[in-house]
């Protein structure tokens, strides 16, 4: 599913969500979608699926989301009507996104081979916090594979200090030679 469709549609949401100052709101009725379609295969075949009536997939939604935001609503209106129900998988992701830039948040991941103890994490936080700058969330991975040291994910930088991604180099250096 292309990035820019959901942009496409998103980001109106969010600019629509800014004006009126219900970007809370906004936040709150996607994550719940997206909780709806991640709890329920069903729902997320229907939806996706062409052979089902848009008519009957919009009546759905809105029977799910009464107490949802009215921009939300016309939001999941439009992307039915288009025939883009795909954009619904992402567009809660993506809000995120944009909400986290408005509110000067940097998001990211530490992955280690070990969980980091919490005094090291904070460490960690607190020296990416000052290259990052604003202010930083960042979610602790544990993944074996590593062996050893850590890969931290912020934004589109990658910092890769693990045994594995020294492994890596050093293997595609001498295949390079």
């Amino acid at each position: 599913m292309s990035g820019l469709l959901t942009r496409r549609y998103v980001v109106p949401l969010y600019e629509v969500a800014l004006k009126a100052n219900a970007l809370d709101a906004v936040e709150g009725d996607l994550k719940q979608l997206d909780g709806a379609l991640a709890a329920s295969p069903d729902l997320k075949r229907l939806l996706l699926s062409p052979s089902e009536p848009r008519a009957v997939k919009k009546r759905l939604l809105e029977r799910l989301f009464t107490g949802a935001s009215p921009y939300t609503l016309k939001f999941i209106g439009l992307v039915i009507d288009k025939n883009r129900p795909e954009v619904l998988l992402a567009a809660s992701r993506l809000y995120g996104d944009l909400l986290n830039a408005h509110r000067g948040i940097v998001t990211g991941t530490v992955e280690s081979a070990v969980p980091l103890g919490e005094a090291l994490f904070g460490q960690l936080k607190a020296a990416l916090g000052e290259r990052f700058g604003g202010k930083l969330e960042l979610e602790q991975r544990v993944d074996p594979g590593l062996l050893g040291g850590v890969r931290v994910r912020v934004g589109n930088s990658v910092y890769d200090g693990s045994v594995k991604g020294r492994l890596d180099r050093i293997r595609a250096a001498l295949a390079g030679q």
